[in-house]
């Protein structure tokens, strides 16, 4: 039977997004490159990058500790972390549960940058999220920052990946927001299949045939060739995912918010289908009440989940191509509040962490007295971290993509 246009836009998949990938492709899409224009020839251009959100608001003051100052001290008699924590120097110190954070710092392999925000800081999860997905404080704008990188770096390419980034998790960040082609949101490698109609699964036979007829109307009119396009990309890519099921982990993920997500990531990244973003998300980060062990517990979860990912990236020698950047809307107050816990804030820490990652302390520590309406005045711009990414890592022009130039830190080898 014929495949007619109503039956071509039946075929998607159950991520609700249309992707390809590599492999054997109709004549049409024989080939795909990222093609992003290279900035620095010394650069990879086969690097990257994984975002993990921490979404709430994280507590800078008790993930980066100023352990010896008599006025965090003050401020915090009940939530202060007195003890237990891992020194980082004579002066800073992270959360006791961040264990696996403080041998990577001691491996080389950790930047904590500190006091990371922007200028006139927004203490609205919905509004500062948006700023740091934007990389735009001054007005509120639908692509993301990486969704420009994605337009940027595939200009003047015939044929782009479909699979050059990748979200895992039900809703897209806005940060990944594109006005090109849409990025495919993944919840589990199993729930990424073929439905025809009402449900039906993949099936070999009924997929070569539409891919014979996709082939054949590809260049009848420029609708059908869209159509077409989306159509072959989703049935190639069911395909291609199909051979991760055998995928074996060299690592112990942790069973929370985070780790499974890695572990997706790491599957994807085994399977080389030449993605060059993910982007995860974990949350309990809003600690306005009983802060102490809820916070040290999240932080563990965090720190554990990427230690393990780098693991067993390590052990299948891909550890040195992959870089992973953690940040939060906004921190916390710096005096606790009546309930143990604390109040949204403005500037906090990020951290980068990875094979090229060049491991230590990065910008000044805020003051504790100095303070913007009760909270940290931020002492680096966090547009600098992402145009240190965008330069040194996946090499492009940042100031093409955020649209204003920002000092590169020293934060790759």
């Amino acid at each position: 039977m014929k495949t007619s246009r109503r039956d071509l836009l039946k075929v998607g998949l159950s991520s609700a997004a249309v992707v390809s990938l590599s492999g054997t492709l109709p004549a049409f899409m024989s080939q795909f490159a990222f093609g992003a224009p290279a900035t620095n020839p010394s650069v990879s251009n086969d690097n990257i990058l994984v975002v993990v959100q921490l979404s709430g608001g994280n507590d800078g003051l008790n993930t980066v500790i100023p352990y010896t100052s008599d006025t965090y001290h003050k401020a915090r008699k009940n939530i202060g972390i007195k003890d237990r924590f891992h020194k980082l120097d004579d002066n800073l110190a992270l959360n006791p549960g961040m264990g696996a954070f403080k041998k990577m710092f001691d491996d080389g392999k950790l930047a904590v940058i500190n006091g990371c925000g922007y200028p006139q800081p927004s203490r609205s999860h919905f509004r500062s999220m948006e700023v740091w997905q934007t990389a735009n404080p001054a007005e509120s704008e639908a692509v993301g920052w990486l969704g420009h990188y994605l337009d940027h770096a595939i200009r003047g390419t015939s044929v782009d990946n479909p699979l050059r980034a990748v979200n895992i998790g039900s809703e897209l960040p806005q940060a990944l927001v594109a006005e090109g082609p849409p990025v495919p949101s993944i919840g589990s490698i199993e729930d990424f299949r073929i439905r025809y109609d009402a449900g039906s699964e993949y099936d070999p036979k009924t997929a070569d045939k539409i891919l014979r007829d996709l082939n054949a109307i590809h260049q009848k009119s420029p609708a059908l060739q869209f159509l077409s396009r989306q159509a072959t990309n989703a049935i190639v890519a069911a395909d291609q995912m199909r051979t991760l099921k055998g995928y074996k982990t060299d690592a112990n993920y942790p069973y929370n918010s985070l780790g499974p997500q890695l572990r997706i990531i790491a599957q994807l990244i085994a399977g080389n289908f030449g993605t060059k973003l993910f982007y995860c998300e974990t949350g309990g980060f809003d600690t306005h009440a009983n802060q102490v062990n809820g916070h040290e517990q999240t932080l563990a979860g965090v720190a554990n989940s990427i230690n393990a990912f780098l693991t067993d990236l390590t052990v299948k020698g891909v550890a040195n191509k992959v870089t992973v950047m953690c940040f939060s809307e906004f921190g916390r107050r710096v005096q606790e509040n009546d309930s143990n816990g604390t109040d949204h804030g403005a500037a906090g820490p990020m951290f980068l962490a990875g094979g090229k990652v060049k491991g230590g302390l990065f910008g000044s520590y805020p003051s504790l007295t100095d303070l913007d309406s009760g909270d940290l005045k931020y002492t680096t711009d966090f547009r600098r971290v992402y145009a240190t990414l965008l330069d040194k890592w996946l090499n492009v022009n940042s100031a093409d993509v955020l649209k204003n130039k920002f000092e590169a830190m020293d934060l790759i080898s």
